[in-house]
């Protein structure tokens, strides 16, 4: 008994001896008029967890940093919407701990669970090397921003937004920072130049397109191609992918592609796929366009924004002929039953199966099976069956296989052989109206 209390003695002033040793810094974050101090932690059980404590102190340093604005800079005289903001904030607070320098170890700390840093940093130390870092940012920005000028009068749009991203990265960790120099004898806010000719890109862009209304078929090509032209005032824009997709109705389209010397992209309908009579495709910018853009500004150019022309495409009444082919006709009275569906459903029956688009067989079967006893009189089992085939006549691919396979039907004995094959084939088609015709609606006829 007498070793547990020593024991549990030890432990108390061992415990006693580390909250002893504790420093204030952990619990009270120290203030200093003359530098900048962080603070930051992990947890033992982290990997790197001095780099990790580390880190979070310079964090700590450059967000005290950061949300000192001046009044000049760009953050605090642009007026920007809450997202765009929200992400020259994120910029600045990951950008900023790359370009600390000066910052010193004042102390560390390490209990059973966390490891503690203590950083300062000298506001003087941080002033002077902040102002190589500044006429850095500006000297680059109004690079950037003076070669864009040029592409954009060269109407070399992709390279102008790519410049102006450029820019805007390269000033982004200083924008808390007035970063204006004097152009002519002006103040020249350099991120806010970027900024604003990056966002007004597209103002003044307009599409125009070779044709308004164009006359198709259904499941068939347009052999003239659709045209795009992009332009801006007048002069033509080269190097822009567009692209073509239906807004209207379905069908295929060649992929983008980017604006030739005349800013124009040519598509072609390689198919309609859908039957409604008034359908319309739009050209527009291809989204591939963002991913040339730096990663972390893609959302300040707005899609609504982006120029747009539409073409719509009248289909032409579709007249699709067919040729019935009866190979076997056991039950004969079906054929004519069976002619009416196809002509109901938009078939233009012919004669003639060279000129024909599909190439329908008909097949009718009737099996007589044994006679079952009844109570009044005895009934002949009667096995019928149908199938019916279309073809593509040109490919000769198999459009629809439609088959009803051996149904059972019951006969009176003393039924003629006339009577008894309407009697099957009324039983049959009954079946037969019932599926055919959806069928038909859905046939894909390419």
């Amino acid at each position: 008994m007498k070793k547990l209390i020593i024991a549990i003695s030890l432990w108390l002033l061992g415990s006693l001896a580390l909250i002893a040793q504790q420093p204030a810094w952990v619990t009270s974050h120290p203030t200093d008029d003359n530098a900048y101090i962080g603070i930051g932690f992990a947890t033992l059980d982290e990997p790197n967890y001095i780099q990790k404590a580390t880190q979070n102190a310079l964090n700590d340093i450059a967000l005290q940093i950061a949300t000192r604005i001046e009044s000049n800079s760009f953050m605090h005289t642009v007026d920007i919407d809450g997202k765009s903001k929200e992400l020259f904030e994120d910029k600045i607070r990951s950008s900023m701990v790359s370009y600390l320098e000066g910052q010193k170890l004042v102390d560390s700390y390490q209990n059973e669970r966390n490891y503690y840093v203590y950083y300062s940093l000298d506001k003087a130390t941080y002033e002077n090397s902040t102002q190589k870092h500044k006429r850095a940012a500006i000297s680059t920005g109004l690079d950037y921003y003076n070669k864009a000028r040029k592409a954009l009068e060269s109407n070399s749009l992709v390279t102008a937004v790519q410049l102006l991203g450029k820019g805007l990265e390269a000033v982004s960790p200083w924008l808390f920072m007035d970063l204006s120099t004097t152009v002519d004898g002006n103040r020249f806010d350099i991120p806010a130049e970027l900024y604003n000719a990056y966002i007004q890109v597209f103002d003044g862009l307009t599409i125009t397109v070779n044709q308004l209304n164009i006359e198709g078929e259904a499941f068939k090509p347009i052999k003239a191609p659709i045209a795009g032209c992009l332009s801006r005032n007048g002069s033509v824009i080269q190097n822009v992918k567009l692209k073509a997709e239906f807004v209207m109705g379905s069908g295929e389209i060649t992929p983008p592609v980017a604006t030739d010397y005349n800013g124009t992209s040519e598509f072609y309908v390689t198919n309609i796929t859908s039957k409604a009579s008034v359908q319309e495709i739009r050209i527009s910018i291809d989204d591939s366009f963002i991913t040339d853009l730096p990663v972390s500004y893609r959302q300040l150019i707005k899609k609504q924004s982006w120029p747009s022309a539409k073409i719509t495409i009248s289909l032409a009444p579709q007249q699709v002929t067919a040729y019935l082919n009866v190979s076997n006709s056991d039950l004969s009275s079906c054929e004519k039953q069976i002619t009416a569906i196809l002509a109901n459903q938009h078939f233009t029956m012919t004669e003639d199966p060279d000129n024909a688009m599909l190439f329908i067989d008909l097949s009718t079967s009737l099996e007589l099976g044994g006679v079952v006893p009844g109570d009044m009189y005895d009934l002949n089992e009667c096995l019928c069956g149908l199938a019916l085939k279309i073809y593509n006549n040109e490919s000769t691919a198999l459009l629809l296989n439609y088959v009803v396979d051996r149904i059972r039907v019951l006969s009176p004995a003393n039924k003629t052989p006339e009577q008894t094959e309407m009697m099957c084939v009324r039983e049959l088609m009954k079946r037969v109206k019932r599926e055919l015709p959806k069928q038909i609606k859905n046939l894909t006829l390419n």
